[in-house]
């Protein structure tokens, strides 16, 4: 059985329990007793579940002296792969050197996201990591921020955001707003439209002012009963990116349309239409190359076409089998590809 602030006591399996830890749908104060068991435990004390959390390895300093934490985060939309990695991260020593990872199944993503991140602390207990889906973006398109947020104090936190140097649009907004329970965390998308033309621009994500805050807090207060924290002071972060010439776009694009060929093309050379995901199940070349696609960004792309390892065609031909590790885990493609 589980139990967590939100949840009533309720009889699971331990896939079902990991499933949710690995969607933010029960956190680190939730409990577990086994029916052999007379007492309940802190989920994230048990073994077979531990790993499945958000590590957090840092220490925290003073009010307002913490840092910025360097860490390493990875969203998919594989439940399994996203288990696999939290699982392979926890037994990594080299891990152990980062100031935090977690590995979240989100099953909205498009397309599998490991990344170096970094997380800020913007309220007491209340920490933001941003992962960006590509640092560099064509022009009249859009820059994918995810937003991971943790509460790691032990009351309900509601906290926003405001974006500055760019207009989000009005259906994102509502993203910029957590709340959440004790122990637990979530994902939440922000796309910012990339129309400020060609070059290096910037959008920083800050608490909300005094005044604003204050106004929030009554506003809220009357809605919830006085669950909205009040945090004074103001905190946040920037992030870079850059918008690409039409021209540089166009080559981005055409190949983009290189690599999916090349995909394409591994398909009918093993006369396959699915991939083998290593664990019973099949997934279609549909599913695989409409994801595979999304994994295209042109930040990968152009990283591609920069590397000296060999030719752009054989680089870029190459992200494939990084995307089916990275989405899969499947090492050794060539053993994947099965006929429907």
């Amino acid at each position: 059985m589980i139990t967590d602030a939100d949840l009533p006591p309720a009889t699971m399996t331990t896939g079902q329990i990991l499933a949710m830890i690995g969607q933010g749908r029960v956190g680190l104060a939730s409990q577990v007793r086994r029916a052999s068991e007379a007492q309940w435990t802190r989920t994230a004390d048990r073994p077979e579940f531990a790993y499945a959390f958000p590590q957090m390895r840092f220490t925290p300093g003073a009010k307002g002296k913490t840092p910025p934490v360097l860490g390493f985060t990875a969203l998919n939309s594989n439940p399994s792969r996203a288990l696999d990695l939290s699982r392979i991260l926890a037994a990594d020593p080299q891990a152990r050197s980062l100031g935090f990872w977690f590995s979240a199944h989100l099953d909205w993503i498009p397309a599998p996201i490991v990344r170096r991140s970094r997380l800020f602390p913007l309220w007491g207990g209340f920490w933001v990591a941003p992962i960006v889906e590509s640092s560099v973006v064509k022009p009249d398109g859009w820059l994918n921020v995810y937003l991971a947020a943790f509460n790691l104090t032990k009351r309900q936190q509601e906290h926003s955001l405001r974006a500055t140097d760019a207009e989000i649009p009005e259906g994102m907004r509502g993203n910029l707003s957590f709340s959440l329970h004790p122990g637990r965390w979530a994902v939440q998308l922000v796309s910012v439209p990339t129309n400020r033309g060609a070059g290096e621009h910037s959008v920083s994500f800050k608490t909300r002012s005094g005044a604003e805050r204050a106004a929030t807090a009554v506003a809220v207060g009357v809605l919830t009963l006085g669950s909205f924290i009040y945090a004074p002071g103001s905190s946040g972060f920037s992030l870079r990116y850059t918008v690409l010439t039409p021209e540089t776009a166009q080559n981005v694009t055409q190949w983009e349309g290189y690599a999916m060929q090349a995909a394409d093309r591994r398909f009918k050379e093993a006369g396959a239409n699915a991939i083998d995901d290593g664990k019973g199940g099949r997934i279609s070349q549909a599913t695989v190359l409409q994801q595979f696609r999304a994994y295209l960004t042109p930040s990968l792309l152009l990283a591609a076409l920069r590397s000296k390892q060999a030719a752009p065609e054989v680089v870029i031909a190459s992200l494939f089998d990084e995307f089916l590790f990275d989405a899969f885990g499947i090492k050794g493609s060539q053993n994947a590809f099965v006929a429907g």
